[in-house]
């Protein structure tokens, strides 16, 4: 139980940076300690390991697993590990068994929050280059999205002001239909309730939405990204504990009808260096600007005029991904999409 326990810490500590949950694991591994304190000294000369029949056997044949993948195996078999201890242990003393249901009950609590969220952020990486926005295109939402597709696009936002609610999620469940079991992630602007009712994967708000927290109460798998336009906005947002952040406008854009302030460029690389999860640049960035960008720090961009408004999108999102790729490639790095 111990290791399969360390493997769960490990997994909150490191991955999730969550000390609440790295806090409430320990406490489990210290009351298991204390079940172990219970059993005779002598009872380990029991073992063994040389002749134990199930020590060949191997029913692991799923191949690669992800993180989240690992985790929920371990807190698999720590919660049989526990269920097993309850039953016998009361053999040897009814405190083992009081103690063990008590921390399979507590495993249980642990794996509804843990895994989802491993889950939901091992979909966010680092590096998701072009965030597309999609307002109004000239070429309409479904053929963008399915170029968007083609040419292997991060995330596409459905981000609408004007459409009302029932064509909203009808054109949201079109786009999830051309998103489904591609790489390209399918976020709905400012309408979690929108988001679930088209399963979108995530939804994204602004400053005057839903909370980070009242959005994963409708869907606790969304990913949920939240804007950000100065620097106090940024530390409050990061207490929500959102996937990744929006940070604009960069430049000045037409978007929206009352602009938030500029940024620029330093203002918006300040922001970057204090966010411990991704961030995403947005708000008037083009092919003629994207490098200034990049030079600032930022490996995600969202972009939603300069594509939007084309009567061939294809050609503008190859055009600013090559751009950033040729970038990257001069500045020597990889694994950058």
């Amino acid at each position: 139980m111990r290791e399969g326990l360390r493997v769960i810490e490990e997994a909150a500590r490191f991955k999730l940076n969550n000390e609440e949950l790295t806090l409430r694991i320990k406490e489990i591994r210290h009351k298991y300690g204390h079940i172990k304190m219970l059993i005779p000294d002598d009872m380990i000369l029991s073992r063994d390991s040389e002749t134990d029949i199930g020590k060949s056997s191997n029913f692991d044949k799923s191949g690669q697993l992800d993180i989240a993948d690992i985790t929920a195996r371990s807190f698999g078999r720590t919660e049989e590990a526990a269920r097993v201890i309850e039953e016998y242990g009361g053999m040897i003393n009814r405190e083992i068994s009081i103690i063990a249901k008590g921390i399979r009950f507590e495993l249980y609590n642990l794996e509804k929050i843990i895994v989802p969220e491993l889950k939901r952020i091992n979909r966010i990486t680092d590096t998701l280059g072009l965030y597309l926005v999609m307002t109004n295109p000239a070429v309409g939402y479904e053929e963008l999205a399915r170029i968007a597709v083609a040419n292997e696009v991060s995330v596409i936002q459905l981000r609408d002001k004007e459409m009302n609610d029932r064509d909203l999620v009808e054109t949201g469940r079109r786009l999830k239909k051309i998103t489904e079991r591609t790489n390209t992630l399918f976020i709905v602007n400012d309408r979690p309730d929108i988001a679930y009712l088209c399963n979108a994967d995530g939804v994204h708000v602004g400053q005057d939405d839903l909370s980070v927290e009242e959005c994963r109460n409708i869907n606790n798998n969304f990913i949920v990204g939240k804007s950000t336009h100065n620097m106090s906005q940024l530390i409050n947002a990061l207490d929500e504990k959102p996937d990744y952040l929006g940070i604009g406008p960069i430049h000045p854009t037409s978007s929206k009808n009352i602009p938030d302030p500029v940024l620029g460029l330093v203002n918006a690389a300040e922001m970057l260096k204090r966010s411990n999860i991704p961030a995403i640049a947005i708000g008037g960035i083009n092919d003629s600007n994207i490098i200034s960008v990049l030079e600032s720090g930022f490996l995600n961009y969202g972009i939603i005029s300069f594509i939007n408004t084309s009567s061939n999108p294809e050609n503008e999102i190859k055009k600013i991904k090559l751009i950033y790729r040729r970038y990257y490639d001069t500045e020597k790095k990889s694994n950058i999409k």
